[in-house]
């Protein structure tokens, strides 16, 4: 083989830087290609990322509907709960009132009995009065045949045998009169006393039966606690979930400016205390439900950092100074995921 010799005139120098040229132009073309390759991959994605986005969008509009019927339906359940409870404070002043009947019933039925009773010992007095009155009318008859035959000595006692026999018929016809009333009054009162004896039971009867509802009313209300702690539980949790979709649409929007796909500035984005999830911690209902926690309180200044980073991260991308905007990018990544550990350890704490 010939050594390739060096032309006075640089020819062979020339084919070579030309070859060069040659190769590094198609390296470069074959770059180009390849970076404009994955750039329409990357339009693709952030199509389908803007999609996503949209979709997120959906989401937390249709979770926003959930987290309202939820609340709603928690307020029902809970005007449900007071309405039981206050029917049952009822059932247990009626069952009350109930039994104090009962018992006056009882002793009504006692006083009607003891009074069958004393009806029955006079009877039994008027039965002595009435032998003794024709015992004494026997004796007066004897005394007047006696003072007949003794003439006109008899005379003053046939007078006062007369009397006697005469208050003895007055004192038996009125035994016979009360013998009639005190019938009379033992019919009433054995009538009575059965009416109230049967009273007597309905009452009690009625008594068991109120105990009965009133058990399971408190079983209802139990049960209505029980389904009220759950709804508020579930109510809580779709309104942290909210806000926590409406943080991450805040994120997406930063990422859609960083991607081109949208035209947002920083002051499109809110400050941390107009968020769903500011308005949950500084008016809402987080406050009475975590305000005695610390990750409630140490969760408000990563909070307010996720909103102002992500201000400043629009604010310097718009500017041209990307590298500040991405560190603000990175900020923002890590204050919202605190946030999110923090809101995740207090809702375990609930029981």
């Amino acid at each position: 083989m010939y050594a390739l010799q060096e032309r006075p005139d640089g020819g062979a120098t020339g084919a070579n830087s030309a070859a060069v040229a040659t190769a590094r132009e198609a390296g470069l073309l074959a770059r180009i290609r390849e970076l404009e390759h994955e750039r329409d991959v990357y339009k693709v994605v952030f199509r389908n990322l803007d999609g996503f986005g949209h979709s997120l969008v959906s989401v937390r509009e249709s979770f926003g509907e959930l987290s309202s019927l939820l609340i709603d339906h928690s307020r029902a359940n809970q005007d449900s709960r007071r309405e039981t409870e206050a029917s049952q404070v009822s059932l247990q002043e009626m069952v009350a009132e109930i039994v104090s009947i009962s018992a006056k019933v009882d002793q009504a039925s006692q006083k009607i009995s003891e009074l069958n009773a004393d009806a029955n010992r006079i009877s039994t007095i008027l039965s002595l009065i009435d032998n003794v009155s024709r015992q004494t009318r026997l004796l007066a008859f004897n005394a007047s045949i006696e003072a007949a035959r003794a003439g006109d000595a008899g005379a003053g006692f046939a007078v006062v045998a007369t009397e006697v026999r005469t208050l003895a018929g007055q004192a038996a016809t009125a035994t016979d009169d009360i013998g009639a009333l005190v019938r009379d009054i033992k019919k009433t009162a054995s009538t009575t006393d059965d009416n109230m004896r049967a009273n007597s039971d309905a009452a009690s009867h009625l008594k068991d039966e109120a105990r009965d509802i009133l058990t399971r009313t408190g079983r209802i209300v139990e049960i209505s606690d029980q389904s009220s702690h759950a709804l508020a539980t579930a109510a809580m949790l779709s309104e942290i979930e909210l806000a926590n979709l409406e943080e991450l649409e805040l994120k997406l929007e930063v990422y859609r400016v960083f991607m081109g796909l949208s035209t947002a500035t920083e002051a499109d984005f809110p400050p941390e205390t107009d968020c769903r999830l500011g308005q949950w911690y500084y008016g809402g209902t987080g406050q009475g439900q975590f305000a005695n926690l610390p990750d409630f309180a140490a969760m408000e200044e990563p909070h307010r950092l996720v909103h102002e980073k992500a201000r400043v991260a629009v604010r310097q991308y718009r500017a041209g100074n990307i590298e500040q905007a991405l560190m603000a990018l990175s900020v923002m990544e890590a204050s919202n995921y605190d946030v999110m550990q923090r809101l995740r350890r207090m809702i375990r704490t609930q029981p």
